[in-house]
């Protein structure tokens, strides 16, 4: 093995690759970063995985001599990424079983794994695919949404869902609903499941404007793009939430519009504690109140456009999930409660859906006067 190539360039793909990479496995050559250069194609590829989640990255560089070794994901990484701008050497030298990497400042001689060991993941190409983009803002929008520990598959996961002009994703974790949209002509419909932490990921390294080809294989989700390929493992035979029966069982009786701005500065105000908190909503003329108790009380009343007032003890919702919400919306949000207290949150591009909640000072006195 004998290349260089530019800092940034190495940076960058050292640096995706340690994103999928964990580095608490036992296994040691799972924490590695299987590193190939190729002096006919002039091209040096990276892979990583966590059985889960695997990604193959290539770029071009100058190749003198190909060679193939693993490397620990999170020292390459921190190499690589301290190293100053220019170009980096790589050299191996096979009776050490070292591989010298050398900086315009700096030599490292590191030793390197068998890359025989290396157990490549499969990484097909599916042929049926959609286009995808704006992954990291879907994310930003929905993983809030989603119930990580539910034994429940559905749960867990981010479903995107794409139309011919429009992608969708959704999350659900029993209590409430998140849907974002985008309008982005994908082709086919097509209906994904990613797990919330391997999308988390995928985000993680990804940009608003970058595109994806996208298609199912066996029991994966295939994203590629140019010198980039990620493979996720999904539930095929898992079915989603049916998100648009649930908008339409929802009988608006009580409505109010809000900047949402203004909803997440006083739902900010409520309390450092919004873990198992409640907020009580409560609409009155051109007004929308909002209130706790408990350990910390606050009460906020903001100007809204308000239509049916609700009855004078309002509804119970999540604070934390209300937080969530409001974090990620931007602009005018609607938001339409029936008669159960059942809310649906609307703004330009999401939807929310969430049932009531009883506040917690009632769940307590209850539980102590059972217990008496």
């Amino acid at each position: 093995m004998k290349f260089e190539m530019e800092q940034s360039v190495l940076a960058e793909m050292a640096g995706k690759v340690k994103k999928i990479v964990n580095n608490s496995i036992s296994a040691e050559i799972l924490r590695g970063v299987y590193l190939e250069c190729d002096e006919e194609k002039q091209e040096v590829s990276m892979i990583g995985t966590d059985i889960d989640m695997s990604i193959f990255l290539k770029e071009k560089a100058d190749v003198r001599e190909s060679g193939r070794i693993v490397l620990d994901a999170r020292l390459l990484f921190d190499i690589i990424s301290h190293a100053p701008d220019g170009r980096v050497r790589f050299l191996m030298n096979h009776q050490k079983s070292m591989v010298r990497i050398k900086t315009e400042k700096t030599v490292y001689d590191l030793i390197f794994l068998n890359a025989k060991n290396y157990p490549k993941p499969e990484m097909p190409f599916p042929e049926d695919t959609v286009r995808i983009s704006g992954i990291r803002s879907m994310a930003a929008r929905t993983a809030f949404a989603v119930d990580e520990g539910s034994a429940i598959a559905a749960l867990g996961c981010v479903c995107l869902r794409t139309h011919k002009n429009r992608m969708q994703a959704a999350a659900t974790n029993g209590r409430c609903m998140m849907l974002a949209k985008q309008d982005i002509g994908c082709g086919n419909e097509k209906q994904f499941l990613l797990p919330k932490k391997q999308f988390l990921k995928l985000a993680a390294m990804s940009a608003d404007e970058d595109e994806y080809s996208v298609g199912e294989i066996h029991n994966r989700v295939v994203f590629m793009k140019k010198g980039m390929m990620v493979s996720l493992e999904t539930y095929r035979d898992v079915s989603f939430l049916d998100t648009d029966r649930v908008v339409q069982s929802i009988q608006p009786e009580y409505t109010a519009t809000v900047e949402a701005r203004d909803m997440k500065r006083a739902l900010d105000l409520m309390s450092a504690d919004k873990e198992n908190m409640t907020v009580n909503i409560v609409f009155r003329k051109n007004t929308v109140v909002a209130s706790c108790g408990g350990k910390y009380s606050a009460e906020t009343q903001l100007p809204a456009k308000t239509g049916t007032e609700t009855p004078k003890g309002g509804f119970y919702y999540s604070l934390k999930e209300l937080c969530s919400l409001f974090r990620v919306i931007h602009g005018i949000a609607q938001i339409k409660i029936d008669r159960n207290g059942a809310v649906l949150i609307r703004s330009k591009d999401e939807l929310f859906f969430m049932v009531p909640r009883r506040p917690v000072e009632t769940a307590k006195k209850k539980n102590t006067k059972k217990a008496a």
